[in-house]
């Protein structure tokens, strides 16, 4: 090497490889893929296995409400005469102690003591129900009938409440009424019976039809029937412990139906049918007497 002169040396060259090898990268991403999704289900079981279980949607419960209609006065023998017999050809002027007797007798086997007579007409506002969004049992469902007053103070009662299938009644069909029926109370202020609340049933309030008696839940087609009260609207039957007098005249000394002013005044009256099962105390709905 001569002095004083630098030559030029090549600098080594270092390869470097990133990644890896090519071969094994793609395996890698598979495996990376199959870990994902095995930690995914993983999970998803997790959570699965630790879930809350949640509370069913409330049901719901659809109506129609239809006015105008009439339907028989069941639960008074006073408003009700022997099957296929006319009052008119045993009773009254002119006619025998004989043809009293024979009617008279009817009268206790198909009104007092039976259910087969014919009872008067009444006015009615119906209630239909239209639908129904799950199967919700009868004895489940609780008939509550709610007076409000406002004036001169607040006060809220009763008139009737008890459980629905314990209120039904086919028109036509023979029933006697359960000891446990609902009961008549004040409807705010109002007491509709002289001899105090709780003393007669639900059915000189109305009643509910179920169609026939196979059904068990509440379905369409059954009917809530309240009879529309007011004076003088029900003609009064032959009854043997009522004065001669009262026989075949305007009927204003017992009570049927719901007061008048349950029909005009906002908020006044509302029936409202109770879930006392799978969602206790929920609404499934609520009927506001003065839309009927």
């Amino acid at each position: 090497m001569e002095a004083g002169i630098i030559r030029n040396v090549p600098p080594t060259r270092r390869r470097f490889r990133l990644g890896g090898n090519p071969r094994y990268r793609g395996i890698s991403e598979v495996i990376g893929a199959v870990l994902l999704v095995v930690i995914t289900v993983v999970l998803c079981l997790f959570i699965y296995a630790i879930k809350f279980p949640l509370t069913p949607a409330p049901p719901t419960v659809s109506y129609q409400a239809v006015t105008g209609g009439t339907r028989p006065v069941w639960g008074d023998p006073t408003d009700c005469h022997p099957a296929n017999m006319n009052p008119a050809d045993y009773l009254g002027p002119g006619h025998t102690t004989t043809q009293y007797n024979t009617y008279m007798n009817a009268w206790w086997s198909d009104c007092e003591y039976g259910d087969t007579g014919w009872y008067n007409l009444m006015n009615v506002s119906a209630i239909q129900i239209v639908d129904v969004s799950k199967a919700i049992p009868l004895v489940d469902v609780e008939f509550q009938f709610v007076c409000t007053n406002y004036t001169p103070k607040y006060l809220q009662t009763y008139f009737v409440a008890g459980p629905l299938g314990s209120m039904e009644w086919v028109p036509g069909s023979s029933q006697n009424l359960s000891s446990t029926a609902p009961t008549i109370g004040k409807c705010a202020t109002y007491l509709p019976n002289q001899n105090g609340a709780n003393t007669v049933y639900y059915n000189r309030l109305g009643y509910f039809d179920p169609v026939d008696y196979q059904h068990t839940d509440l379905a369409p087609g059954q009917t809530i029937i309240i009879y529309v009260h007011t004076p003088d609207s029900v003609l009064e039957a032959p009854n043997p412990i009522e004065p001669v007098n009262t026989w075949n005249v305007s009927d204003d000394d017992d009570y049927h139906g719901a007061p008048p002013w349950c029909f005009t005044v906002p908020g006044a009256c509302t029936i409202n049918l109770i879930d006392t099962q799978t969602h206790p105390g929920v609404v499934l709905t609520s009927i506001p007497l003065n839309i009927l």
